[in-house]
């Protein structure tokens, strides 16, 4: 099932909201499941260490998003980024077929 399908499904039919759709879910994404993948995963190789939990991630990258970090940033606008960068490059690659 297609991101367009899934979209129509919500009532989002013209390109300016179907965007919105996913702009929305990626920012859903990256401020809801970024971090919790982010400190399992690091769990998971490096192992806990002292003082470490998720609540003081979430903490530290809200910290991060006010003082203009470029790591948040990154990890909040992460999976919106990597859709119109798959998006651009689908566009590139069907602009040098023809």
């Amino acid at each position: 099932m297609t991101i367009r399908r899934i979209l129509e499904r919500f009532g989002l039919t013209s390109p300016w909201s179907m965007e919105m759709g996913v702009a929305a879910c990626g920012l859903l994404i990256g401020v809801g499941l970024m971090p919790i993948l982010i400190f399992y995963t690091g769990v998971f190789a490096l192992g806990r260490y002292e003082g470490a939990s998720l609540g003081q991630l979430y903490q530290s990258l809200l910290l991060g998003l006010r003082e203009a970090s470029i790591a948040s940033w990154v990890v909040f606008l992460g999976p919106y980024g990597l859709y119109l960068l798959f998006k651009g490059l689908r566009a590139w690659w069907r602009a040098s077929l023809t």
